[in-house]
């Protein structure tokens, strides 16, 4: 947030855990995004860091794993993707989603992960072609190793020096933005 403010922006910030945003739940994400609208006037972009692994095999995943895998995975990006639309053919804003390293190669005890990873990276390609003459722009970040909640619960602590600062991402999405 504090690298935003020296742009002169102001974040909004919807979560499950902050304020019962789902990203896998249309009507959340278009009550979040009408709120930041009526509140400000305009919204000239759009990130979304909604992501959920579960490392566990796929034989052994119950259906709610399964749904919520790809309810926040994959379906959140559509969600956002399609409620961000009428914002940023406004604005001519820009769009912003995050895969892993994962959506090159399917990785064992996280098929689910792999597989919505890569199906970000086409949806990505495919709604910037769908959006470009509107000027707005889509992109999709693949950070390398970041040190977030997500990775440390998964994966436990890992030397600090083996992972990327979670700043360095932000400055990288600020600038793609």
């Amino acid at each position: 947030v504090n690298i935003i403010k020296s742009y002169r922006g102001t974040v909004y910030s919807f979560s499950r855990s902050e304020n019962s945003v789902d990203v896998g739940n249309h009507p959340h994400v278009q009550d979040a995004l009408s709120s930041v609208y009526k509140s400000e006037g305009r919204i000239d972009a759009i990130i979304n860091t909604a992501g959920i692994l579960i490392k566990e095999s796929l034989s052994s995943m119950s259906d709610q794993s399964i749904r919520t895998s790809i309810d926040v995975n994959l379906l959140g990006v559509v969600n956002v993707a399609q409620a961000s639309y009428d914002y940023l053919k406004e604005s001519h804003g820009s769009l912003l989603f995050y895969t892993s390293s994962s959506y090159t190669r399917g990785r064992m005890m996280y098929s689910l992960y792999s597989a919505t990873k890569a199906a970000i990276v086409n949806f990505t390609q495919a709604i910037a072609e769908e959006w470009g003459d509107l000027h707005i722009r889509v992109n999709c970040i693949n950070p390398e190793r970041t040190k977030t909640p997500m990775r440390i619960q998964n994966f436990g602590n890992e030397p600090d020096n083996t992972l990327l600062p979670v700043r360095d991402v932000a400055i990288a999405s600020i600038n793609t933005i």
